[in-house]
């Protein structure tokens, strides 16, 4: 699997960005959001894929974090939506908000987005809420408003030494309930290492 990419960008568009690998180039179908994220054509790059692999058909997807990933493999898993769908979805909801709407059962607003009807957004929760729920984070669980440093940052900088999703959420939300979740980023990270070793 291709696991990420890095290069400069070629070109860009909304729904898709083309990096230059050495002379390689590779066209990244991706989200509306990740778009907005993207560094300017010409400038390095560094994104993470998805590969989706038909019989006659090869499609690669970006993804300017982790956790936009992995809700975006949740997703695909769920009956009837495929990764254009899952990409589409993705476009219009932010991950925190999707992943809450998700755990808290809200039906009503997961309809609200264009591409879920109230039948399909129930099937997500029911497929894939037990996956989000068991470690994670919520938006509401954490005060972020005295720390000058996101849980994206976080995540980035321990699934890099290999940690996954699950072992992260655990330790912040000890680290939170402990009352430790605050200072600079590397004493957080830190203390959560301390929690996972």
């Amino acid at each position: 699997m291709i696991d990420s990419i890095s290069g400069k960008i070629f070109k860009k568009e909304p729904t898709s960005v083309y990096v230059d690998n050495g002379g390689l180039v590779f066209n990244l179908s991706i989200c509306l959001r990740d778009y907005e994220k993207l560094p300017s054509v010409g400038e390095d790059i560094f994104i993470y894929t998805y590969l989706n692999v038909k019989e006659n058909l090869m499609e690669l997807y970006g993804f300017m974090d982790l956790e936009r990933r992995s809700l975006f493999s949740n997703l695909i898993d769920v009956s009837g939506i495929g990764p254009r769908t899952a990409i589409n979805l993705l476009s219009n909801a932010s991950v925190s908000s999707f992943k809450d709407n998700i755990i808290s059962e809200d039906v009503k607003s997961l309809s609200l987005i264009p591409g879920i009807g109230p039948k399909t957004a129930k099937r997500i929760i029911l497929d894939i809420k037990e996956k989000l729920s068991s470690h994670t984070v919520s938006q509401n669980d954490i005060d972020n408003s005295k720390l000058d440093f996101s849980y994206e940052d976080i995540y980035t900088a321990l699934s890099s030494l290999g940690y996954k999703k699950s072992q992260i959420d655990k330790s912040i939300k000890k680290l939170n309930e402990e009352g430790s979740y605050s200072g600079d980023i590397e004493n957080v990270i830190k203390r959560i290492l301390a929690i996972i070793r």
